[in-house]
């Protein structure tokens, strides 16, 4: 299929009104006709896969085809593809663009992914597209989504390998006049940094804890996600629903074979 027959449903974290998804959105409608918008109504960033589970989730309609969701990222997926959009479904999951990367420790906890995730779940492959803040703090350059989502969203559908896989793609922030190093495929790495939890004065004899950038972005290794994106590359990575560790199944199956007779036999 080509993405001129797709139906494309976009969604994100940071919300409907978000400067990254109007980015998403018009690079979408360059390649197909058939588009819908189904996101959060509210900034929803760190919401992984939940969802308003046993709960009504609210649903706005906020022009043709453009849905403003009261709920988390995995919720406007679920109700876009369980009912709002109807029998007709849809073929690709956007998410984005989403404000900050998404990187090494982010996908678990990442709303943007865990869209897409919730697509993938369902037999529809997603890719989520995220820009690095430029510098300190959460200033944010968006030269590099607006250039480079709409020539790319065709040649990322071309390569996605089956329904249930993910493709998270990560901009970088070049400095003023650096051009971008290129695009590699790679894998995920982690945060190599120290853990900086800030603890605040407590409230009702209650210690409080704020939650925000819980490491510094030191690559555990190079070439991985978040060591690339700091050198300037775009950068792709598959992911997948199945998070078993293959390589140590017959590892870990000889390191527990008979453990269960034995605890028997010592009871």
């Amino acid at each position: 299929m080509s993405i001129r027959d797709c139906r494309i449903v976009i969604v994100n974290d940071d919300g409907i009104d978000a400067r990254g998804l109007s980015i998403l959105e018009h690079a979408a409608r360059r390649c197909s006709e058939d588009v819908w918008v189904v996101a959060p109504a509210e900034n929803q960033s760190g919401r992984g896969r939940a969802m308003s589970w046993r709960q009504n989730v609210q649903v706005e309609p906020r022009g043709e085809q453009r849905f403003a969701v009261h709920g988390t990222p995995a919720d406007c997926v679920l109700v876009a593809l369980n009912g709002l959009l109807g029998a007709r479904g849809a073929d690709l999951v956007v998410s984005g663009v989403n404000a900050g990367s998404n990187l090494a420790n982010d996908i678990g906890s990442s709303g943007t992914i865990g869209a897409c995730f919730e697509a993938a779940e369902l037999g529809v492959p997603a890719i989520a597209f995220s820009q690095r803040h430029a510098g300190q703090g959460e200033r944010h350059d968006w030269a590099c989504a607006e250039a480079l989502t709409a020539p790319l969203l065709p040649r990322l559908f071309d390569a996605l390998c089956a329904p249930r896989q993910v493709l998270s793609v990560n901009y970088p922030a070049p400095a003023d006049g650096e051009a971008v190093a290129g695009l590699e495929v790679t894998h995920s790495g982690w945060r190599a940094g120290p853990i900086s939890i800030e603890e605040r004065p407590s409230i009702r004899n209650r210690r409080v804890f704020h939650i925000y950038t819980i490491r510094e972005d030191e690559p555990n290794a190079p070439d991985c996600d978040l060591d690339l994106v700091r050198r300037g590359y775009v950068t792709v990575t598959p992911l997948g629903m199945d998070q078993t560790r293959h390589q140590d199944l017959a590892g870990m199956r000889t390191r527990l074979q008979g453990v269960l007779p034995s605890m028997a036999a010592a009871d």
